[in-house]
C-alpha cells in the first residue's frame, strides 16, 4: 500500500507541475514551482477534509524512541522548519513522523522575497530544490495562535518553533513573542535558532559573530527552560562550527541542528537569468548529504544532541546518519516530493 499511494502521491505532484508550467507559459509569466506548491496545500486540505488520505498503521519498535532532554520521539524522523501548512503538518504525522519544527517566523509579519522564488533543479543528475523564499509568514505572534488553535497539538509530540530576526534583538522578540503564550503550557514545544538562512540579507549574521551569538542564548535561557536548537550552515567552515559547538557546551538543554540549505546561484545550478528574483537561494535535496554528514562527524566529539538535516530522503541515509553520530532526523524537500517516504523509512528501520 505504501508503495502504490507513493505512486499515486509522485504522479499527482508531477501532473499539478506540468498544468502549473502550462499554464505559467501561455500566459506568459516566469515559470515558478510556487504555484504548484500552492495548489498542492488547497488539493491536500480537500482531500483530508472528506477523509480521503490512506494513513498507515505501523508498529514501531521500541528501540527507534528516542528521548532528548525533556522531548519524547517515538523515532527519529521528525519535518524541518520549512513548513507553516498546519494540514500538511498533520498529515505528516498521520504518516508516522514524531515530531519536528514550524517553520522559521520573525517577529513581525513579512512578505518575503519577489516572485520567482522557488524552483525545482537536476544537482548530479537528481532532484533539488532552490529557494530564496525569505521567511514569508504572519509573524510570530499570529502563527502560535494558529498552532494552538489547530489539531496538532492533539498528537502530543515535540514541536519547535523556530526563531527568526535579522538583528539579535530581533530573534529575541520572536521569542517573546511566542514564550507570552507558551510559557505556562505543558505542551512539548523547544526553540530553534535559524541562524544559517541563506536566502535573507541579515539571514547567516551570527553565524559569524559567536560573541552575539552567546548574548542571545543566554538571553533567551534565562527567559525559558525549554530546549534550545541552534541550526548551524553548510555553507560555515568546520572551524566555525566547532566553535559554536563548544561555546554552546555551557548551556543546559542545547541541540545542534546541522545543518540547512546551501546558497547557490542561479547560474551554479542551471536555471536561466530570473528565475530567482534575488540571484540565488538555499539549495536544498540529496546534493546537501555528503555535507550533512561530515558535519555530524565534525559535531559528534562534543556530545550535545545532533538532529542531522540536508539532503536526507532514504533508509540507507538516515541510517548512516545516525550511526555517524545523529539523534534526530531533519527532513523537508525529501517530503516535498514525496512524504510517504516517511512510512517506507520506518518499516526499514
Amino acid at each position: 500500500m505504501i508503495c502504490f499511494y507513493s505512486f499515486v502521491y509522485k504522479s499527482v505532484r508531477l501532473l499539478v507541475k506540468s498544468v502549473m508550467y502550462s499554464i505559467q507559459f501561455f500566459t506568459n509569466k516566469p515559470k515558478d514551482l510556487e504555484d504548484a506548491v500552492l495548489f498542492g496545500h488547497k488539493l491536500l486540505y480537500k482531500l483530508t477534509t472528506y477523509n480521503l488520505i490512506w494513513s498507515p498503521n505501523i508498529n514501531l519498535n521500541n528501540s527507534l524512541k528516542r528521548s532528548i532532554y525533556d522531548l519524547n520521539f517515538d523515532n527519529p524522523l521528525t519535518f524541518a522548519s520549512y513548513e507553516s501548512n498546519l494540514c500538511l503538518l498533520s498529515f505528516f504525522y498521520k504518516l508516522g513522523i514524531s515530531g519536528g519544527c514550524y517553520k522559521t517566523m520573525m517577529n513581525n509579519s513579512r512578505d518575503g522575497n519577489s516572485r520567482p522564488r522557488l524552483q525545482e533543479v537536476l544537482v548530479n543528475r537528481r532532484n533539488c530544490l532552490i529557494n530564496a523564499m525569505g521567511l514569508p509568514g504572519p509573524g510570530a505572534s499570529s502563527a502560535i495562535k494558529s498552532i494552538i488553535k489547530s489539531s496538532l497539538l492533539t498528537y502530543n509530540r515535540p514541536l519547535g518553533l523556530s526563531l527568526g530576526g535579522e538583528s539579535p534583538a530581533g530573534y529575541y522578540d520572536s521569542f517573546l513573542a511566542y514564550n507570552t503564550v507558551i510559557d505556562d503550557m505543558s505542551y512539548p514545544f523547544y526553540y530553534e535558532l535559524n541562524i544559517s538562512c541563506p536566502n535573507t540579507e541579515k539571514g547567516k549574521h551570527l553565524t559569524s559573530n559567536i560573541e552575539l551569538l552567546e548574548s542571545l542564548v543566554k538571553k533567551i535561557r534565562r527567559s525559558t527552560n525549554r530546549v534550545i536548537s541552534v541550526k548551524v550552515s553548510p555553507d560555515q567552515t568546520n572551524y566555525q562550527i566547532q566553535q559554536i559547538a563548544d561555546m554552546l557546551l555551557q548551556f543546559d538543554c542545547i541541540i545542534m541542528n546541522a545543518g540547512n540549505t546551501q546558497f547557490k546561484s542561479t547560474s551554479q545550478v542551471e536555471l536561466k537569468k530570473g528565475s530567482i528574483s534575488i540571484g540565488g537561494g538555499g539549495l536544498s535535496g540529496d546534493a546537501l548529504f555528503n555535507r550533512t554528514k561530515e558535519m555530524i562527524v565534525v559535531l559528534a566529539p562534543f556530545k550535545l544532541p545532533i538532529i542531522a538535516t540536508g539532503g536526507i530522503s532514504s533508509y540507507s541515509q538516515v541510517k548512516t546518519c545516525l550511526d555517524s553520530g545523529a539523534n534526530l532526523i531533519g527532513m523537508a524537500t525529501a517530503l516535498v516530493f514525496n512524504p510517504y517516504c516517511i512510512p517506507k523509512i520506518l518499516k526499514q528501520l
